[in-house]
């Protein structure tokens, strides 16, 4: 009983000297370690924020940014054109996207090409190059005749008149050329605004009426007047000076239809010369025949050039034209 007394004595002695430990040591160090604080300041490692780190980074280069983009008022702003967007279009000059809309009708565009004439122009040639070989001797006695003084060479008119074959693929070319000619010259002066082989076909239609009709005419007058050696004359003439002009007519046409505008012009006022000078030739050289044989003046010989060559021609004219204006 004693022991137990005594082993409970020692035990609450040992509990209060631990008590008595620990209230005197935690005041001790809170003084230590505020006096610490107060004479030399601790350093301690804390973590690092990341986050925070980069979002004020971030923030930072943000306004720094805003603040460089940002122009003071005061300096002027010039107007510019955006050209990284499809915006650049509205200011395009083809492209008047902006101004008000009109409302156009226009006809179809038909594509020119040259193929045509070209292929065309091949074939006058083909034909003048076949009469020429076919019939070199007609060919070489029809500029022999034209280019002599004197129509009376009985021997070489006689041979051209024999030949009427010949004759009649040279009459075909004087045809072709004149038609394809005119139709040149209207396309080239923009005179109708019709197609170009319409008014080939109608202008070698006109010239055939036209030469067909005169020489029916002349054949009728020298029967019935009895003068068929006068009427034969003038009709050989015509068509012998209708001939050669098919045949110079033909380099023009090249001319006119591939040359520049400059030469085309030139190609067209040579060539009308040419064509003024021909027919006063012939005029000249019928009227002398038609004098030796039937005793006529020059007035006669004039009222017979209007009522016979120059009426009908300008009443077919009109006539054509009226057509083809009701029809195109």
């Amino acid at each position: 009983m004693n022991l137990l007394k005594r082993s409970f004595l020692v035990l609450t002695g040992i509990f209060s000297f631990l008590i008595g430990i620990s209230q005197t040591d935690t005041p001790v160090r809170r003084a230590v370690v505020q006096q610490n604080d107060s004479a030399v300041p601790v350093t301690r490692r804390q973590p690092i924020d990341t986050v925070s780190i980069i979002a004020d980074t971030l923030q930072q280069q943000s306004d720094s940014l805003r603040a460089d983009s940002i122009i003071p008022a005061t300096i002027p702003i010039a107007p510019g054109i955006d050209t990284s967007t499809y915006r650049k279009y509205y200011t395009h000059p083809f492209l008047p996207l902006t101004q008000k809309p009109l409302f156009m009708i226009s006809d179809f565009r038909e594509r020119r090409t040259l193929d045509d004439m070209f292929y065309l122009l091949m074939g006058v040639v083909l034909l003048l190059a076949f009469v020429r070989t076919v019939f070199p001797r007609y060919f070489k006695n029809l500029f022999i005749l034209f280019l002599q003084t004197s129509l009376r060479q009985k021997q070489t008119k006689d041979q051209l008149l024999q030949d009427n074959l010949a004759s009649l693929f040279v009459n075909l070319l004087f045809i072709i050329t004149t038609s394809i000619y005119g139709a040149l010259v209207i396309r080239n002066k923009e005179w109708l605004d019709y197609p170009f082989w319409h008014i080939v076909f109608f202008g070698a239609g006109l010239l055939t009426i036209v030469y067909f009709g005169k020489f029916l005419f002349l054949q009728f007058a020298g029967w019935v007047f009895n003068s068929r050696e006068a009427a034969v004359n003038y009709t050989f003439t015509v068509f012998l000076v209708n001939k050669v002009l098919g045949v110079l007519l033909v380099p023009f046409l090249f001319l006119m239809a591939f040359a520049r505008p400059g030469f085309k012009e030139v190609a067209l006022t040579v060539s009308v010369g040419l064509v003024l000078l021909l027919l006063l030739y012939r005029y000249i050289i019928s009227f002398a025949t038609i004098r030796n044989t039937l005793k006529v003046n020059a007035l006669h010989f004039f009222l017979y050039l209007c009522a016979v060559e120059i009426l009908p021609l300008l009443l077919l004219y009109k006539l054509m034209a009226d057509y083809i204006g009701g029809r195109f």
